[in-house]
């Protein structure tokens, strides 16, 4: 493979044309619906739908014309002397776009359910240190995707000049042996939607009936009070308590169901494959994203699961990249549905000295932590009994009041005792790692040398007790510890000499 093949200026797949022309009609459609179903609510006459008619016919043809003129003057290539990446486009206006080679963060491929019925690849390059967010071309084939992407990857990792891009080109092909793969199954994809966020779907459910129930009082006030009236007849029914549990349950299973639906497409066809220097995150129904990740550009890796997901055997891994500020969110990839084994061989890969550390130290918050939460977690039955005692709005009596309080502190104080007992920050030779909560539970891996800088804050009511509270900074987003003593100053130090001393590569 000759990387100097992109050094003429390319075009994207012929293809792209009718993939312009798909996304420039649903634009106007979107646009202009509103017109069109006045105008067919209103019943126009045949000469009028004749004139709509031809109307549209002309917005084809000139949209048809935009769309071939639009691919004509989209074009890229890589400019090998300067080190660049170069993208023009645009018809009355021309914009170029010229990317350097260590300014490239990322490179990924995505795939809509139009480009798929094409054949064609959405190719992402993802940048850093601008304001350009991403350059995307639209329409290439996968064997084009495929060459240009490794070829990006390679000069940003090793930042070479030409003949050395076209030595390791030649080597990546000679390398592709695949280390092992991992596909996430239908049952699995449903196990996932069963066991995650069906509180979510819930709350879900009941916007859309309060939302649906304001429309119908708004427009139909009086029907409503009829319906009201009528169902006061049978109080009896719907204040009985199986009415309720069995509302209670078919919201329930909508909830789930709609979560269900969401996995399906957000992580349909999810397949994991590792080779020698890269391991491949492809996933997606509605829109397929294929990822390339490399242990480089992870800042930070989370793992999480709940005693249900566990018993299934399932976690997630949550993989943040390096990105600005206002793109963290985007550059955090989830990868649901993972057994233990396939969560230690992405670790082994990400994190391949993790078992080499000569020392390992614990610690743990200060119990004031224990007791800000408490004290946070109490504040909605004191509010809740102070709405009892002073207004007339919860006609309940004192042991009925009583009751709701005290399950209700019984088991905050479970969960908050529980959820502080598992709060841990380790500290090891090359790795920080933090662990949280007692349901959902929480594991984030970062390596020292990644760590960009150290916040450490000690509010006045820590000093008597020498607390303070430490953030940790990376590219990929923050990890913080709150009222811990004073005695990891020392470990802070150490944390940023490693990073200082370093001469790894952290993006």
């Amino acid at each position: 493979m000759n990387p100097e093949v992109y050094s003429k200026p390319q075009r994207q797949s012929i293809a792209g044309v009718l993939l312009i022309f798909i996304s420039s009609i649903y634009k106007l459609f979107r646009s202009f619906w509103a017109i069109g179903a006045y105008l067919l609510v209103s019943g126009p006459s045949r000469t009028t739908l004749l004139y709509i008619g031809l109307a549209l016919l002309l917005i084809g043809f000139l949209t048809l014309i935009y769309s071939y003129l639009y691919y004509r003057k989209f074009i890229f290539y890589i400019d090998y002397k300067r080190e660049e990446f170069v993208l023009e486009k645009g018809i009355f206006s021309t914009e170029n776009t010229a990317i350097p080679f260590d300014k490239i963060q990322q490179v990924y491929f995505k795939r809509s359910i139009l480009q798929r019925i094409i054949k064609v690849y959405s190719l992402v390059i993802e940048t850093a240190g601008s304001n350009l967010k991403e350059v995307e071309i639209k329409a290439v084939s996968e064997e084009d995707a495929n060459i240009l992407s490794k070829i990006l990857l390679k000069a940003k990792a090793e930042n070479t000049e030409k003949d050395s891009l076209k030595e390791e080109s030649e080597e990546a092909e000679e390398n592709k042996e695949v280390f092992w793969t991992h596909k996430v199954g239908f049952l699995t994809l449903l196990k996932i939607g069963i066991s995650t966020n069906y509180l979510r779907g819930l709350s879900l459910v009941f916007a859309f009936v309060m939302t649906i129930y304001n429309r119908v009082n708004t427009y139909f006030k009086d029907q409503v009070e009829d319906v009201e009236v009528y169902f006061d007849q049978f109080s009896g029914v719907l204040q009985s308590l199986g009415f309720l549990a069995l509302l209670f349950v078919l919201l329930l299973l909508l909830s789930i169901s709609i979560t269900i639906i969401e996995v399906f497409i957000k992580y349909y066809g999810l397949t994991i494959q590792q080779n020698r220097d890269k391991m491949e995150v492809e996933m997606g129904l509605k829109t397929n994203t294929k990822v390339s990740l490399q242990p480089r550009r992870l800042q930070l890796m989370r793992i999480k699961t709940n005693p249900v997901q566990e018993r299934l055997n399932l976690y997630e891994a949550q993989i943040s990249l390096s990105s600005s500020e206002n793109e963290l969110q985007k550059n955090k990839i989830k990868i649901p549905g993972l057994g233990k084994e396939i969560i230690k061989k992405i670790k082994y890969f990400l994190y391949p000295e993790s078992s080499k550390s000569s020392f390992c130290t614990i610690f743990k918050p200060d119990k004031l932590l224990l007791f800000r939460k408490i004290s946070l977690a109490m504040l909605p039955v004191m509010i809740f009994l102070a709405i009892w005692y002073f207004l007339d709005f919860i006609n309940l009596k004192l042991g009925a009041v009583l009751a709701i309080a005290g399950v209700y502190t019984f088991a905050a104080l479970t969960l908050q005792i529980l959820a502080f007992r598992a709060r841990k920050l380790i500290i090891t030779e090359e790795f920080l790692q933090k662990k949280t909560g007692f349901w959902n539970k929480t594991e984030e891996t970062l390596e020292l040398f990644k760590i960009q800088s150290i916040s450490v804050k000690q509010p006045i009511w820590y000093r008597r007790k020498n607390l303070v509270n430490v953030v940790f900074h990376t590219a990929g987003g923050d990890l913080r510890f709150y009222a811990v003593e004073t005695g990891i100053i020392q470990y802070v130090n150490y944390v940023l000499y490693k990073a200082e001393v370093s001469s790894k590569h952290w993006m």
